[in-house]
């Protein structure tokens, strides 16, 4: 036990030599236990319970349910509290349990009364679930086989989590939080004027308490391949809290590996989809909105295998390596049991328009531009009646419903596979969340577009997650407020929903299939139930 404290006392701020010893060993073998649920000799943590069976390696970690910041968690009435060195060399208090709304009253109430942690009773409380007192613990509490020598490694990284301020605190100086958003060269200009210009008002005009706001907007020049050393340039120049949405199209890879990288929070970016190069599994830092293509075409699968009598051939054109990646997704998840699906890459196997869309019993899904929707579709346009078109389905994404002028013949023949709300809802929603957030930045809020609404999306959740914090400042602490906080609240307006859980990156996980309503065929309407849009 001399062991123990000696190493926790390393830990708590002994002379800098010392104290730079336990940091290149104590905490990293220490937050593997944490975090990955890995012993110092490399054997998977075991945590037992007398309810369930033992569990072992990541699934026993203490960051599962103390979460990676340390300050715990609350689902319901079961609050998980904080265990960082500060709040367990503490004694307890008072602490609210439950979730309510306003003007409703706590739900309940835990009143943690035990004394102060020492190092020793901190062992004890791992090792056979008792607090200081003599107590026991909570039976969801595991129980945990380590040494003397792993409680102090564990202590050790205890001691390096949690709220953090002062010159460790990057990006927040002299009262000014500094955050940035990132455009890529080949952002479309729409996305570009949204982000910019609605963002910039945002932070004109937001606080956290004493704390303002300086947004950097961060351009970026030539080829993707140069685009991290700009970024870390940047970053150098003007450490930043967070970056906040940003503008692009598909290349975003390289953004998110520096987000990665520089452990730097970089929320709901404006951009074709999450990037598919990346691994899903590697990503912490970097949250979406939503996959893009690849989510429609898994709607779009999902809606094809529930129609009531399978198309005669279903074709899917594309020309783009996006359009690729969708055409695939839909093929794989359709799988054996669905028809026949034939791949068409447009740019080496063009079609001839007047020719390509014959049998009024196929099914053609197209992921393509609005220019090449209305060239596949003008030629028979006029010329044919709506029961002797094949049904076409279209990326609401790709080639928004609102940028195609189509013939009468077609409206009542293509459908879309989205994420987003229908225009209908996404005006009703508008007037309880947009608009008046536009209206308290001085733009005018009878002028709002689903753009502004996904930027809307990103500054309001990314402010609630703050604020949620309650001054703790932790990068880690934000990031469970995000995956906490983003739901379907009037701020996902712009998308049929939005919500996050604990380790999800990607927010819009639903879709459906729209069209045009008859008889007139000019409002655009759900023809599906809402779809699952993940893998």
């Amino acid at each position: 036990m001399k062991h123990l404290v000696t190493i926790l006392l390393l830990a708590i701020n002994l002379p800098l030599a010392f104290a730079e010893t336990a940091e290149n060993a104590g905490p990293a073998r220490g937050r593997a236990i944490y975090q990955d649920g890995r012993r110092p000799d490399g054997s998977g943590l075991r945590a037992r319970r007398a309810d369930l069976p033992d569990m072992t390696g990541t699934a026993a970690a203490c960051a599962q349910c103390h979460r990676r910041s340390g300050l715990g968690d609350q689902e319901g009435r079961l609050r998980v509290p904080p265990i960082t060195a500060a709040s367990l060399f503490a004694p307890g208090r008072a602490m609210a349990v439950g979730r309510a709304a306003s003007g409703i009253g706590v739900a309940g109430t835990r009143t943690e009364t035990r004394p102060a942690y020492t190092a020793d009773s901190f062992a004890r409380a791992l090792r056979s679930g008792t607090d200081p007192a003599g107590r026991a613990l909570a039976p969801w509490m595991p129980r945990y086989d380590l040494d003397d020598a792993a409680v102090a490694d564990l202590l050790a990284w205890l001691q390096q989590i949690g709220p953090v301020g002062g010159a460790s605190l990057r990006g927040l100086v002299d009262g000014t939080l500094h955050l940035a958003t990132i455009v890529t060269p080949d952002a479309p200009a729409a996305r570009r004027g949204a982000v910019e210009t609605t963002l910039a008002a945002w932070a004109r005009q937001q606080t956290f308490g004493e704390v303002r706001v300086a947004l950097h907007v961060w351009r970026l020049t030539g080829e993707p391949a140069g685009w991290s050393a700009q970024l870390q340039h940047k970053l150098a120049a003007q450490p930043v809290y967070a970056v906040v949405s940003g503008a692009g199209a598909a290349q975003w890879a390289p953004v998110e590996a520096f987000c990665e990288a520089a452990s730097l929070p970089c929320v709901f970016p404006l951009i074709d989809g999450a990037p598919a190069s990346a691994p899903a599994a590697a990503r912490h830092h970097a949250l979406y909105l939503s996959e893009g293509l690849v989510a429609e075409a898994r709607v779009a699968a999902r809606a094809v295998a529930a129609l009531a009598a399978a198309p005669a051939r279903l074709r899917v054109w594309f020309d783009s390596d996006l359009g690729r990646d969708a055409a695939q997704a839909f093929q794989a998840l359709l799988g054996q049991a669905g028809p026949d699906v034939q791949l068409r890459d447009l740019r080496t196997q063009p079609v001839a328009m007047d020719q390509a869309l014959a049998a009024p019993d196929d099914l053609v899904l197209a992921w393509l531009a609005a220019p090449q929707v209305r060239a596949l579709l003008a030629p028979t346009a006029d010329a044919r009646q709506a029961d002797t078109l094949p049904a076409v389905w279209l990326s609401a994404q790709l080639a928004p419903p609102e940028t195609l002028d189509l013939a009468p013949a077609w409206r009542a023949r293509v459908r879309w596979a989205s994420l987003r709300a229908t225009p209908e809802r996404f005006r009703a929603a508008a007037v309880t969340g947009l608009q008046p957030w536009l209206r308290t930045l001085g733009m005018d809020p009878l002028q709002a577009t689903p753009l502004q609404g996904e930027v809307y999306a990103a500054a309001y959740f990314f402010t609630d997650a703050l604020q949620r914090s309650r001054g703790a400042w932790s990068v880690e602490h934000l990031l469970e407020r995000l995956e906490a906080g983003v739901n379907n609240r009037a701020a996902a307006g712009a998308y049929l929903r939005l919500s996050l859980g604990q380790g999800q990156r990607v927010a819009a996980q639903v879709g459906q299939i729209q069209g045009w309503a008859p008889p007139d065929y000019r409002t655009l309407v759900p023809l599906s139930p809402v779809l699952n849009a993940n893998r």
